[in-house]
């Protein structure tokens, strides 16, 4: 199957680095080191789950084995926003090829105020890239130019996002793509959890 065995060499490359002799000097990147604990704006908690597509032969296609449930971790400063999503593989089929079931991702998000919105300059584990919103916060477009190897099937992400914080529902779709040519997409769902409820959430991250 294209999808399985394209994804091997992905896999490969996002664990470069990862053995115990480099792990003290390693800093993940969009994670911001600090001797103190971080006093964020807003707290958010986003449980959610990934339901994955191949476009195949002009088509998309569903492939439930890559579907993955995850958990989102947004602590939201003034000036930017740092997350760490866990995220993991559950069905029985799933091979291994897009790395471990269950994987650890880290993104900061700097903030830059524009006319027509918000400019976003991104740090993470899956690359670097940029983006803009909405000054409430409430849709997102981001696109990252992908860390991986030069066998890798796409080399770009392109993420979406649209926050209802008065349901409490964040959706969000994930491109894969080569260039302008599509891939792979998932599209999540997820709900928000925590002492941010979707009320607090909402007069919190006001501008």
């Amino acid at each position: 199957m294209r999808y399985r065995n394209a994804l091997l060499p992905l896999a490969l490359t996002l664990s470069t680095g990862a053995c115990a002799h480099h792990a003290k000097h390693r800093v993940e990147p969009g994670l911001t080191l600090t001797a103190s604990a971080p006093s964020p704006r807003a707290t958010l908690v986003w449980v959610g789950k990934g339901k994955a597509e191949l476009f195949d032969e002009g088509a998309w296609r569903r492939v439930p084995e890559f579907d993955y449930e995850f958990v989102v971790e947004q602590q939201r400063f003034d000036d930017h926003w740092e997350s760490t999503k866990a995220l993991r593989r559950r069905h029985p089929n799933y091979d291994g090829s897009a790395g471990p079931r269950v994987q650890v991702m880290s993104f900061r998000i700097d903030i830059t105020k524009a006319t027509d919105g918000e400019r976003y300059d991104v740090q993470s584990t899956l690359g670097t890239g940029a983006g803009h919103g909405d000054s409430a916060h409430r849709r997102a477009v981001l696109q990252l130019d992908a860390d991986t190897g030069p066998f890798a099937p796409f080399d770009r992400y392109r993420i979406t996002q649209d926050y209802a914080y008065d349901a409490g529902r964040l959706t969000e779709l994930v491109e894969l793509n080569d260039g302008d040519e599509p891939w792979v997409r998932n599209w999540e769902e997820a709900k928000l959890f925590g002492d941010a409820g979707p009320a607090k959430a909402s007069s919190a991250l006001a501008p």
